[in-house]
């Protein structure tokens, strides 16, 4: 695990913490811990509390839209080559990829040749938008991995490639449904588990309705941990105890 994926945790955890505190009147502060499990520790400043250990898992665990899918990250990586190959810079550029290619990835002469295609449509202009229709008609195979492309043009010399990413966000608790069955098949029901608050790691990927649905359907087997908490958008959600 790389140390911004620690970070993450710790935050989150801390988060929790933060929750915890304001609710219970405790004085918890997440802390990282190595070898797993645990991936977090909550201690308690002034030890009158107890140690709890926390175990952290990341949703949804559809891999279009994860913050941490590679796949997107080689596709920035190989395209910002492409461009510079070319003698391209001075720009912002976002790209909007196909769900195909996020799941299955792009071969690099289609990277190359969308950063063709960018190079021979973008003028001198603050601002160029290129429409799937548009990659179409340079390239029906680039317009098959790639939605959009937006580029903006910048005064100084730099080149910073972005992937864009969007989702539909289900009313239900599905996904943090499937975020607590990843943990409990890695780690059964028994006394590991019994011993771990899980943490959901919601990101920006889900909301209180999410929380709610799961909070009113979840049965209780399909929780064996000793507490769950879901973080979203920098708030913790109680949901067991």
């Amino acid at each position: 695990m790389g140390q911004a994926d620690k970070k993450r945790e710790v935050l989150v955890c801390q988060w929790v913490a933060d929750g915890m505190n304001e609710m219970d009147g405790t004085d918890y502060r997440a802390v990282p811990y190595s070898p797993d499990p645990p991936d977090v520790l909550l201690i308690s400043d002034s030890g009158k509390h107890a140690t709890r250990e926390a175990e952290v898992v990341s949703t949804p665990q559809d891999f279009t839209i994860r913050y941490d899918n590679k796949n997107v990250r080689k596709f920035e990586r190989r395209l910002r080559l492409a461009l510079q190959q070319l003698g391209f810079s001075n720009c912002n550029l976002l790209v909007y990829w196909s769900d195909s290619a996020v799941r299955f990835g792009v071969e690099d002469p289609l990277i190359f040749k969308l950063a063709e295609i960018i190079v021979a449509t973008a003028s001198r202009d603050d601002y160029l938008f290129l429409r799937g229709v548009e990659i179409y008609k340079h390239s029906p195979e680039v317009s098959r991995v790639v939605h959009y492309a937006r580029v903006f043009r910048l005064s100084y010399p730099t080149l910073e490639v972005h992937s864009a990413s969007g989702c539909w966000l289900p009313g239900d608790g599905r996904w943090i449904e499937e975020a607590v069955a990843t943990k409990r098949k890695k780690y059964g029901s028994g006394t590991v588990a019994s011993k771990l608050m899980l943490v959901v790691d919601g990101l920006f990927y889900l909301d209180p309705e999410q929380v709610e649905a799961f909070r009113h359907t979840a049965a209780p087997e399909q929780v064996p941990f000793a507490e769950l908490w879901v973080v979203t958008m920098g708030r913790a959600y109680r949901v067991k105890p």
